[in-house]
């Protein structure tokens, strides 16, 4: 049988030969004796994450060459007219093992198969599951220590600003609702924080409340975690299958951090569920209902993410039913103080010792930047309790861990999108701090820099650098 009739034989029982093929729990296709794919299974294209018709009637050097793959196992079989197996890492990180076989008639390569084997899911999967056990004895134990600690009502959020009192109005306004809510602002604001107000003022508090870092889960793998799977859904999936984080949740409130970070085809599912209000496990047929209430969170900008085409506007407006943004720390100055008072009592307590902030070293943290907000600050303060002797936490103390954060965070300037005007300017800030800590006056400052006073005293009053 010549080649061609051997083509005429696949095109007669393609979709016989097709359908055994799909029944095969690990990815299949087949090439002709040149490298044109002819046949795919389903796992296939899982596995490898091509569409059919991307491959499809390929030929593997083209693929290769337009950039689909890295590397074709088909063509070293072809090359060394044997069988040759791989690794293969994808682009999630992900390996895959192939084994290409060349199929021999009359002395010649007319056909190769090739198997693929996805060998990273279940060492991932097993480690994504004792990391699931300890994330849920570590959140049990927390919700028995805010319950134990409340009497059964929720804990307060420090606020003494008038834009964290109207979201407080509001949250409270919105919490035994059941609407979806929307928690927007800068990394390190609190974000979290107001979600477990939400749920600790909802009508919900005696039901499950689930946290997820979108960010944080792998996309080949955060289907499978959201929305679990049935038995033998994909390569190393549990004999038992497994319920998603939706089953787990039932009745109860999930958070959904950063939820910005949901891949495009994960963002159809999750619109799914707030429409329909039910899910379908990776391989599953039936339909599961599902009465979990949403809160979701991002420091991205969603509206922004839309007109980019990285974020569905329809699921946009069903998120953002009760939108709550989180202003930056620097916006809300008069939570400072009250945050700095708060933390100081809650390291006091841990490192068993006692401290007090000076009323100048309360001027300095009022006027610092906190670029990374509440978390930022907090940071700060166990630093301060820590690092220094003495019962009184004072301005030189502050300033010299404000100046070291300044200087860490200049390190990584290079990396953002920063003309060459504001880098030196930056620069000049560093500097002109420098020479403060080592000498008194701007007198001083200037003799050794070798400029006018006026010079340096005008930059300071640039920059609003302090004299001490």
């Amino acid at each position: 049988m010549d080649r061609l009739n051997e083509e005429e034989l696949l095109t007669k029982y393609y979709d016989e030969i097709l359908n055994i093929m799909n029944t095969i729990k690990v990815g299949v296709f087949i090439t002709d004796g040149q490298g044109n794919v002819l046949m795919v299974n389903k796992e296939s294209e899982r596995t490898g994450g091509l569409e059919l018709d991307e491959i499809l009637g390929k030929n593997m050097q083209e693929l290769l060459e337009q950039g689909y793959v890295d590397e074709s196992s088909v063509l070293k079989a072809l090359e060394t007219k044997d069988e040759y197996r791989m690794i293969q890492s994808l682009g999630d990180g992900s390996s895959i093992y192939l084994t290409a076989v060349p199929y021999y008639k009359d002395g010649q390569i007319r056909l190769v198969v090739c198997t693929e084997r996805d060998i990273t899911e279940t060492r991932v999967l097993e480690s994504l599951l004792a990391e699931s056990k300890e994330l849920s004895e570590k959140q049990k134990k927390e919700l028995e220590y805010l319950r134990a600690k409340s009497n059964g009502k929720s804990p307060d959020i420090i606020a003494e600003s008038p834009k964290m009192k109207e979201i407080i109005h509001a949250v409270e306004r919105v919490a035994q609702l059941d609407a979806t809510v929307l928690i927007c602002g800068e990394s390190g604001v609190g974000k979290e924080v107001i979600a477990d107000y939400i749920f600790n003022k909802s009508n919900r508090t005696e039901k499950p409340f689930i946290k997820i870092n979108c960010a944080a889960i792998p996309e080949n793998l955060l289907e499978s975690e959201l929305f679990g799977y049935e038995k033998g859904a994909f390569t190393g999936a549990d004999t038992k299958g497994k319920i998603g984080i939706f089953e787990m949740a039932q009745e109860g409130t999930l958070f959904l951090d950063e939820i910005a970070e949901i891949p495009m085809r994960l963002q159809a599912k999750l619109l799914r569920v707030l429409q329909e209000k039910e899910i379908r496990r990776l391989g599953g047929k039936q339909t599961i209902s599902v009465n979990v209430r949403i809160i979701a969170a991002t420091n991205v900008n969603l509206k922004q993410a839309v007109e980019e085409g990285t974020f569905r506007e329809d699921l946009y407006y069903r998120l953002n039913v009760v939108p709550i943004d989180v202003p930056p720390l620097r916006e809300r100055k008069e939570d400072i103080c009250a945050l700095t008072e708060h933390f100081v009592n809650l390291f006091c307590e841990e490192y068993h010792t006692k401290k007090q902030v000076s009323v100048e070293a309360m001027a300095e943290l009022m006027h610092a930047p906190w670029h990374g907000n509440i978390r930022e600050l907090r940071n700060m303060i166990e630093r301060l309790i820590v690092s220094f002797d003495g019962e009184q936490i004072t301005s030189r103390q502050v300033k010299n861990l404000l100046f070291a954060s300044d200087r860490s965070r200049s390190s990584c300037m290079i990396e953002e999108k920063l003309s060459l005007e504001e880098l030196m300017g930056e620069y000049e800030r560093e500097l002109l701090l420098s020479y403060l800590e080592k000498y008194a006056t701007a007198a001083e400052v200037a003799r050794k820099l070798r400029v006018n006073k006026s010079t340096i005293s005008r930059k300071l009053k640039k920059y609003k650098i302090a004299q001490k």
